[in-house]
């Protein structure tokens, strides 16, 4: 009995019946735009914002629903906290269908200029995970898909929503690597100083992932994060629920237009008018049925 239990599933590809081991959704269930927050708790959120929206099931942190926005679905799954579960996340929604992955989450900004439920559009993240570093050499970039970028900052001027482009620095820890103590009073390392310096506008803990593992799977990717907390001012946005139904209407939005956009590219090409065919230098065909 254990043997033949054993043969229904591979180690390898733990997969069953086309459903895979994480990710509560099988065949069919999986729209090709998604929108990926941390927080399972966030899902529900989306009903909100989105038409029809109903949750599909949860297992672990990955909670996963579907709704439509101007009538196009939408699929909305929570990554957890972190790149191992954001891998896992993007890895087998990718395999379900996806074709666009939006991450829709909080950072913590180290601009100064950045205004606590201020949205950053990710253009690149800095390399500080370790899952990410599966997909992409160490000084390989990871940038995002340059028409997300495009569509959600017009998303957020439509919306007016206080917004601009930015470089998240992603980092596989809260406290030290963000620069935190360990305990009340503690001492730490600045080192959200030191990814200031590079060029970071803010720290997170899975766009870098997100990036990089979708771009890898041929999925197109991009990131809009709200600032809950600044560093720099050492101020903390204490009401997210507001910016929250934000990043859902904005990352909605952006992916239709996205998704729109490529099958309008992929429509075929018209042939060409037989007059255009009898312009000189261009034989005409015998038989143009």
């Amino acid at each position: 009995m254990t043997d033949e239990l054993s043969l229904e599933r591979s180690a390898l590809f733990p997969w069953r019946g086309g459903r895979p081991p994480h990710i509560p959704a099988g065949p069919g269930e999986v729209p090709k735009i998604v929108l990926l927050p941390g927080d399972p708790a966030r899902v529900d959120m989306a009903a909100e914002a989105l038409a029809d929206f109903r949750i599909v099931g949860q297992i672990r942190e990955f909670r996963f629903g579907v709704g439509t926005w101007d009538g196009v679905p939408i699929g909305v799954c929570s990554t957890g906290i972190g790149g191992p579960s954001t891998e896992i996340a993007i890895v087998e929604l990718a395999n379900l269908g996806m074709e666009i992955a939006i991450r829709i989450g909080g950072m913590g900004a180290i601009n100064p200029d950045i205004a606590l439920g201020e949205l950053l559009v990710v253009t690149e993240a800095l390399r500080g995970s370790g899952a990410a570093a599966h997909y992409a050499a160490p000084r390989e970039r990871v940038v995002a898909d340059a028409a997300v970028v495009d569509q959600l900052c017009k998303a957020a001027l439509e919306f007016d929503l206080p917004s601009r482009r930015g470089i998240a620095a992603t980092i596989d820890s809260y406290y030290a690597g963000q620069g935190r103590p360990c305990r009340p009073g503690g001492t730490w390392q600045d080192t959200a100083s030191a990814w200031a310096a590079k060029g970071a506008d803010c720290l997170d803990m899975e766009t870098e992932t997100v990036l990089a593992v979708s771009t890898a799977l041929n999925v197109s990717a991009g990131a809009v994060l709200a600032a809950h907390n600044n560093r720099t001012t050492d101020r903390w946005l204490e009401d997210y629920t507001e910016t929250q139904r934000n990043l859902v209407r904005l990352g909605a939005a952006a992916g239709v237009q996205v998704l729109r956009a490529r099958d309008k590219s992929f429509q075929t090409v018209p042939p060409p008018s037989e007059a255009a065919l009898a312009s000189p230098g261009i034989p005409l065909p015998l038989n143009l049925s």
